[in-house]
């Protein structure tokens, strides 16, 4: 396998966790303009940045991770033999690699903080972002989480074959089928006054967090909303002809929600574009 130099993906001086995180994104962006890393060893690299690559990890978490690393490798591999169906404008590999990346900077901030994080909990929403968009075609949900049942339909023989437990297994499925956007209000409300627990709800949230997290960022979320907008086009989506615009980016970034620790932290609310005045951290955000 072909060395990479990593050089400016996540790493942290002291708490400058909102550099680690732009530093990373534009690490992938170099890449995938030109010798892309691919999702195996960026995964790998997250799981030794949340140092989950130790001996004594329990058989729950390595069976997820393993899964993981499966996931990330079909992935690629479908990508590179086929020449008939073009990748998504957006939901294409550098899609997952900044969701994968944005959950790995959310967990590290959350584990500076006072509850010890469960490692099969990080495992596991290792596995979820990985498999989040598993599939994707480029095309919208006809129907409530249509395109997030069929990534977990393509997921479901994995999780067989690393033998993930199935209270593990319910975790991640819930997550991805409740990352349809439609659900993404729902999912806040269920964690709203409440502290970070290493389950099910505030995994939802850190997900939901994860999948916009780039596109949310005044440095890259225009070209992020191009892409959408030339992925919607080839289905002949209507809102390709908004979502670019500056009035569609500011209608996106006036629906965004963030709960977590780790979003204050990266100060999402402070590093929108001066444009999005009204942005309030508790909008509802209805579609995707």
């Amino acid at each position: 396998m072909q060395a990479y130099s990593f050089t400016g993906y996540l790493k942290s001086e002291a708490s400058e966790w909102h550099d680690c995180l732009e530093n990373s994104l534009v690490f992938l962006r170099a890449s995938w303009a030109g010798d892309w890393v691919g999702l195996p060893a960026l995964l790998n690299t997250c799981i030794d940045f949340l140092h989950l690559s130790r001996v004594d990890l329990s058989q729950d978490a390595s069976s997820m991770l393993s899964a993981a690393k499966h996931v990330a490798l079909q992935i690629e591999q479908e990508s590179a033999t086929s020449s008939l169906v073009r990748e998504p404008e957006y939901h294409n590999r550098l899609h997952v690699a900044d969701v994968l990346t944005s959950m790995s900077i959310q967990i590290a901030i959350q584990s500076t903080q006072e509850i010890k994080l469960n490692p099969e909990w990080m495992a596991c929403a290792l596995l979820t972002v990985i498999a989040h968009d598993f599939g994707h075609t480029g095309k919208i949900n006809r129907f409530p989480s249509e395109i997030e049942f069929h990534s977990v339909q393509l997921l479901r023989p994995i999780l067989d074959e690393c033998t993930v437990p199935a209270v593990w297994r319910e975790a991640v499925e819930r997550a991805i089928v409740n990352s349809d956007f439609a659900i993404v209000r729902k999912n806040h409300e269920a964690v709203q006054g409440q502290d970070f627990q290493c389950n099910q709800e505030w995994l939802n949230v850190f997900l939901n967090e994860a999948d916009v997290m780039a596109s949310a960022t005044s440095k890259f979320g225009h070209a992020l909303g191009e892409s959408l907008a030339e992925e919607w086009k080839i289905i002949d989506f209507s809102a390709h002809h908004f979502v670019a615009t500056p009035d569609g980016r500011r209608a996106f970034l006036n629906q965004l929600i963030f709960s977590s620790t780790p979003a204050q932290c990266l100060l999402m609310k402070e590093r929108l574009p001066a444009s999005c005045s009204s942005f309030r951290l508790e909008k509802n955000i209805n579609s995707k």
